[in-house]
């Protein structure tokens, strides 16, 4: 299996994302929108991806690849045409929707053909295609800065371009790789959802796909206040995300060697107070400072919780083990990143300390459930 044409398709799906966001002020000066709309923007990816993922899973892990992976290369490869060419909130919304259901279910799928047919060292596999995605991310607003002065649409067809230049071969490489398969229907992602271990990774997925839907749809906003231009903002992403870059496959094998509940619960020491942070800062270089810490811990809390459910999983039921955390991610970011400039318009950065508020008591819920597991 030609393991880096997957590792390259994730990382451009996930510049695609990362291009968007750095745009959305831009975006709503550019037609007028209201906060609403570029939360229904902003939220639509993370929706539609959850969807996907969730109806889509049991059959990845039953083997049908092919039409899955038809879908996944084809929504990623129009979505960020679509966004780049759209004038009305809802072919945006479209849009991110598209590039939403490419990059969830293109991840869904590169798991499951990393993973292969033995959960052992899966860990590492896993911190590493969060190193890429995370990479893809931060360049994405690097993509925008760059393109900027050729036109808006410019980035977007770009990555667009190379979307349909590596994501071919690498849909060849998923439908070529050896796979452990299961006879699983609907009924098992209700199992999996009863087990306590599956519940603990959830909630802290939720945590962490609430942060980055918090992050994502106000970060270009809360940094322009702080002074930032949008090239200021590109390089303080690069910043947040670059413990990200390294952490994750040391997150990954550490997890696996000692347990996935040992190295998730210890994260939200890292990643809770980095989002209280955001909440009390006062210029650009204090807020890459939390953001940091932020990646720090988003590091060790999303490999590890993934871990875990694998640990209950194995390698046979990897997709719907994982599209069940995706779900609780995604659907969390949706709602998040929706409400986030809402909230943000209404009470500024005050918003960051409610939101870490949430996370103190999401946490508390998943070290109970994790205490369920062990008794």
């Amino acid at each position: 299996m030609r393991s880096w044409l997957i590792y390259a398709t994730q990382f451009l799906l996930t510049t695609a994302l990362g291009v968007v966001f750095v745009f959305l002020e831009d975006v709503q000066v550019m037609f007028d929108l209201a906060d609403w709309q570029i939360g229904v923007i902003a939220g639509t990816g993370f929706g539609a991806s959850f969807i996907a993922q969730i109806l889509l899973s049991p059959f990845a892990d039953r083997g049908y690849m092919v039409p899955l992976a038809i879908v996944a290369i084809v929504a990623g490869i129009v979505g960020p045409i679509g966004f780049a060419f759209g004038g009305s909130t809802w072919v945006l919304a479209i849009s991110r929707g598209l590039t939403g259901v490419g990059l969830g279910l293109f991840s869904l799928l590169a798991r499951k053909a990393l993973i292969g047919l033995d959960a052992d060292g899966g860990g590492a596999k896993l911190g590493i295609l969060l190193s890429i995605s995370v990479a893809g991310f931060i360049v994405g607003p690097l993509v925008g800065a760059l393109f900027e002065p050729l036109g808006f649409e410019a980035p977007f067809i770009a990555v667009s371009i190379m979307l349909a230049l590596v994501g071919v071969p690498a849909t060849f490489a998923i439908l070529r790789s050896d796979i452990a398969l299961a006879p699983v229907n609907y009924g098992d992602l209700l199992t999996l959802l009863a087990r306590p271990k599956v519940q603990a990774a959830m909630l802290i997925q939720v945590i962490v796909f609430g942060f980055i839907g918090v992050f994502d749809a106000t970060i270009d906003r809360f940094l322009t206040d702080l002074g930032a231009s949008t090239a200021m903002v590109a390089v303080a992403i690069i910043f947040v995300g670059a413990p990200m870059l390294i952490l994750p496959r040391m997150a990954g094998n550490l997890a696996e060697s000692r347990g996935g509940a040992s190295v998730m619960l210890p994260a939200l020491f890292l990643l809770i107070p980095a989002m209280l942070g955001y909440g009390i800062v006062s210029g650009v270089v204090m807020a890459i400072a939390f953001g940091v810490l932020h990646g720090t811990g988003e590091s060790f809390a999303s490999v590890s919780s993934q871990v875990l459910v694998l640990e209950v999983t194995g390698a046979e039921r990897a997709a719907v083990g994982s599209s069940l955390l995706d779900a609780a991610g995604l659907s969390t970011a949706a709602v998040a990143a929706f409400a986030a400039p809402l909230g943000y318009g209404a009470i500024g950065q005050q918003m960051f300390l409610v939101t870490g508020i949430i996370g103190i008591m999401l946490g508390l819920g998943a070290a109970v459930r994790v205490r369920s597991a062990w008794d």
